[in-house]
C-alpha cells in the first residue's frame, strides 16, 4: 500500500507540472486526389497567442491590417477612429488618430516610405499621412467623366504598386477597382478587374421571352470586390464574397485573371500574399485557406465561434489577414476586437520548405522533403505532385507518372507518359518490327498452306458451325445494320433476322463495354475516381433508359400513324447500338495508351460512334414506320418531350409517396407517444 500510495503521488505531482495543453478547436483540410472532395491532413497551424491589448490600447470594431516594411502590424481601427501601429508581438508603436480629417477608417496601406494611406468610408476620401503621422494629402472622389457622375466613391481598402497608383476598393461600384495616379494629385486612371456578371437561368428565359432590352429583365451587374492586396511582383489579388471563380483572383497589369484555383470558399473578406507567393484567403466565418503561387490549395482550416466560447483559434467576424515570411499568420477578428497569432506545423513547414526548393529549381533537393511529407501523411496529393514534378525533371517518368497519378495530376502523367513510351518504343523498336515482319510472313504461310493442303478447313467447318447457331446468327446480324441499314431494318422487320433474346445480348453486351469504358479507361480519360463504383447506376441508366425512351418512342410512332409495332422498335434499336459496341473496346484500349497529346483520337472515334448510331436511329424509324424525314425528326422530339413528362411525373409521384409515407410514420409516433405517456 506504501508503494502504491508513493506512485499515485509521484502520477500526481507529474500531471501537476506539465504544461496545460488545449486541442486546437478546428480541423485541417487539403484537396484529395479528385479535386473535388476534402480529405483531413494534420493540423497545419496552431494558435499560440491571442492579443487583445495594446499598451493601455484595445481595438474597436477593427476593419483591415496591414504589415509594414518595418514588420509593424498597421490596423484601422475604425471604431476609435484612427490607425493604430503595434509591433508583431502586440506593443503599441503609436497611432495616428487626425480628428479632423480621419472619421471612419476602413482600409490602411504602408508604402516603402512609411508612409500611410487610409481608405475613410464617411470622409469619402483616401487619407495620406507620413510615418510620424502627419497630414499630407487626400484623394478624393475623381473627376474625370470617365469614372461616371453617378457612380459610388466609398475608399474600403487601398493598395499601392511600385509606381505609386493607388488601387482603391469604393463600396457599391461594380465597375471594378478604381486605379488612381498620384501625378497631378490624383488622375484617374480607369477601372481595373471588374468582375464578370452572372446571368441566372431566370434571367435568360426572361431574356427569350421578353427580348434582350426588356425592362422586365432589370439590371445584370457584377458583384463589386470585397478586399485586395498586392504582391511583390505587382500583380493584385482580390476576392468578392461569392462563391464562383471571382472569389479569389490574381490581376495582371491589364486586369486579366492569371490564377485558377483549386477551391474556393463564398463570402471572402479578406486576402494575403507573403513574400514566397503563397496566397491566404479568409472568410467572415473563419475559415481561411492557403493556395501555393499557381492556385493549388494546401491547407483549409479555422472554425467559426459560433457559440461565444472566445476560445483560442476561434474567429467571429475575420476582416484582416496578415501572413510573414515565416508564414506566421495574423488574424484580425472585428467582432471579437483581437488579433489571434498562428504559427505552422512541424508538417506545414515541412511542406513549405519542399515547396520553397522547387520554386528555386532545386528539384533533386525537394525529393526528400516531399517524400518525409507523403510518409506522415500519404494523402497529401500535392507532395505527390511536387514528388512527381521533381522525378520528371531527373528523367525518372515511371515513378514520376504514380506519384502524379496519386496526387491526381493529370497534366504531369500525360507528359510523363509520353517520355516512358518514347523510350520504351525507342529501346524495343528492333524487337516490335521483327514480330510485325515475323506476323505478316506467318500469315503468308498459313495462307500459302492452306491453299495447298486446306490446313484452316476444320476451322472454318467450325465457324460455320458457330455461326449456324441461330441466337448466334441473329446477334452477328448487327453487322448488317454496319453495312446496309435498309436490308437490315428490313430483315428484323419481315425475315425475323432479329429477336427480343438477341436485342437483349447486344444490349448487354454495350452495357459491358459502357461500364469497363467507364471504370477501366486510362487514368488521363477516366472520369471516375479510383475505386469507386455505382453499379446500380449505370443499370438504371442504360437499360431504364433504354426501356423508357422504346416505350415512349412507340407510344409517338402510335398516334402518328406509324407502321413499327413495340417489337420491331425494340430490336432494331438494339441493333442501331452496333457503331458504338464495335467502337467502344477499340477506344478502352486507346485511352490505356495515349496521352493528352493524342486526345484527338479518342474524341474523334466518341464522336464518329455517336453520330452513326444517331444516323442509324433516325434511318430504323424512317424504314420501320415508313416516315419522311420531317415526320421522323417531329417524332423523335415528340419521343423526348414524353420522357421529360414521365419523368416529372415521376419525380412528382415520388414526393408526394415520401410525404404520404412521412405523415403516417408521424401520426403513428404521435399515436405511440401518447399511449405510452399515457400507460
Amino acid at each position: 500500500m506504501k508503494k502504491f500510495a508513493a506512485w499515485l503521488l509521484l502520477i500526481l505531482l507529474v500531471a501537476t507540472c506539465l504544461p496545460a495543453q488545449a486541442a486546437t478547436p478546428y480541423r485541417t483540410f487539403t484537396l484529395g486526389v479528385d479535386k473535388i472532395d476534402m480529405v483531413e491532413t494534420q493540423t497545419a497551424y496552431e494558435p499560440i497567442r491571442t492579443m487583445i491589448r495594446f499598451g493601455e490600447e484595445t481595438l474597436k470594431m477593427p476593419s483591415d491590417m496591414r504589415m509594414g516594411p518595418d514588420g509593424n502590424l498597421y490596423i484601422a481601427d475604425t471604431g476609435n477612429k484612427r490607425i493604430l501601429v503595434i509591433t508583431k508581438e502586440g506593443e503599441l508603436v503609436k497611432e495616428i488618430a487626425d480628428k479632423k480629417n480621419i472619421k471612419s477608417p476602413k482600409g490602411v496601406y504602408v508604402d516603402d516610405a512609411l508612409n500611410i494611406y487610409i481608405a475613410d468610408e464617411n470622409a469619402r476620401a483616401v487619407l495620406v499621412y507620413d510615418k510620424d503621422g502627419n497630414y499630407l494629402m487626400e484623394y478624393e472622389k475623381p473627376t474625370h467623366q470617365l469614372f461616371g457622375q453617378t457612380s459610388p466613391y466609398v475608399p474600403q481598402k487601398v493598395v499601392l504598386d511600385k509606381r505609386g497608383n493607388l488601387y482603391i476598393v469604393s463600396k457599391g461600384n461594380t465597375n471594378g477597382v478604381v486605379q488612381i495616379s498620384p501625378v497631378g494629385g490624383g488622375e484617374f486612371l480607369g477601372y481595373y478587374g471588374a468582375n464578370t456578371s452572372r446571368v441566372s437561368l431566370l434571367t435568360q428565359i426572361r431574356r427569350l421571352l421578353f427580348g434582350q432590352d426588356s425592362a422586365a429583365i432589370g439590371d445584370i451587374v457584377p458583384i463589386s470586390v470585397r478586399n485586395l492586396t498586392i504582391d511583390e511582383k505587382g500583380m493584385v489579388c482580390t476576392v468578392t464574397e461569392a462563391g464562383d471563380e471571382s472569389a479569389l483572383r490574381r490581376l495582371n497589369v491589364a486586369g486579366k485573371n492569371t490564377l485558377t484555383p483549386d477551391a474556393w470558399t463564398d463570402l471572402n473578406t479578406c486576402v494575403a500574399v507573403n513574400s514566397s507567393g503563397s496566397i491566404f484567403t479568409a472568410n467572415a466565418n473563419g475559415t481561411i485557406m492557403e493556395y501555393t503561387s499557381e492556385g493549388a490549395l494546401l491547407f483549409l482550416f479555422g472554425a467559426n465561434d459560433t457559440l461565444s466560447e472566445q476560445r483560442i483559434g476561434m474567429f467571429k467576424s475575420v476582416e484582416g489577414l496578415v501572413v510573414d515570411d515565416d508564414y506566421t499568420i495574423y488574424v484580425l477578428d472585428a467582432n471579437l476586437n483581437s488579433i489571434q497569432v498562428l504559427k505552422p506545423t512541424e508538417f506545414a513547414d515541412l511542406v513549405h520548405q519542399a515547396f520553397t526548393l522547387f520554386q528555386d529549381g532545386k528539384y533533386a533537393e525537394s525529393k526528400a522533403p516531399w517524400t518525409e511529407v507523403l510518409r506522415m501523411n500519404s494523402l497529401f496529393t500535392y507532395a505527390s505532385t511536387g514528388l512527381g514534378e521533381a522525378l520528371y525533371r531527373e528523367g525518372n517518368y515511371q515513378e514520376a507518372m504514380e506519384a502524379f497519378r496519386n496526387g491526381g495530376y493529370r497534366q504531369g502523367y500525360s507528359d510523363a507518359w509520353w517520355e516512358h513510351r518514347s523510350n520504351m518504343l525507342h529501346s524495343n523498336m528492333n524487337l516490335i518490327i521483327y514480330a510485325v515482319v515475323g506476323i505478316i510472313v506467318m500469315w503468308q504461310l498459313i495462307k500459302f498452306l492452306d491453299r495447298k493442303f486446306r490446313i484452316l478447313k476444320p476451322l472454318r467447318f467450325m465457324k460455320e458451325k458457330i455461326t449456324g447457331v441461330k441466337i448466334i446468327d441473329q446477334v452477328l446480324y448487327g453487322f448488317q445494320m454496319l453495312r446496309n441499314p435498309y436490308d437490315a431494318c428490313y430483315g428484323i422487320k419481315r425475315e425475323k433476322r432479329g429477336s427480343v433474346i438477341s436485342a437483349m445480348i447486344l444490349l448487354t453486351i454495350f452495357f459491358v463495354e459502357f461500364v469497363a469504358n467507364k471504370y477501366f479507361s486510362g487514368f488521363l480519360f477516366k472520369t471516375m475516381p479510383d475505386g469507386y463504383y455505382e453499379l446500380l447506376n449505370d443499370i438504371l441508366m442504360v437499360f431504364g433508359v433504354y426501356v423508357l425512351l422504346t416505350i415512349c418512342c412507340y407510344l409517338v410512332c402510335t398516334i402518328t400513324d406509324g407502321e413499327a409495332k413495340f417489337r420491331d422498335i425494340f430490336i432494331t434499336a438494339a441493333y442501331a447500338l452496333m457503331p458504338m459496341i464495335v467502337f467502344q473496346p477499340i477506344t478502352l484500349v486507346l485511352s490505356n495508351v495515349l496521352t493528352f497529346n493524342e486526345e484527338f483520337f479518342i474524341t474523334l472515334l466518341s464522336v464518329v460512334s455517336l453520330g452513326w448510331t444517331a444516323l442509324l436511329i433516325v434511318l430504323m424509324l424512317m424504314y420501320q414506320n415508313d416516315f419522311t424525314l420531317k415526320k421522323t425528326i417531329k417524332t423523335i422530339f415528340l419521343t423526348l418531350f414524353c420522357v421529360l413528362v414521365v419523368v416529372a411525373l415521376a419525380v412528382v409521384l415520388y414526393m408526394l409517396i415520401s410525404q404520404l409515407v412521412d405523415f403516417i410514420a408521424s401520426i403513428y409516433g404521435e399515436v405511440v407517444y401518447r399511449f405510452v405517456k399515457k400507460v
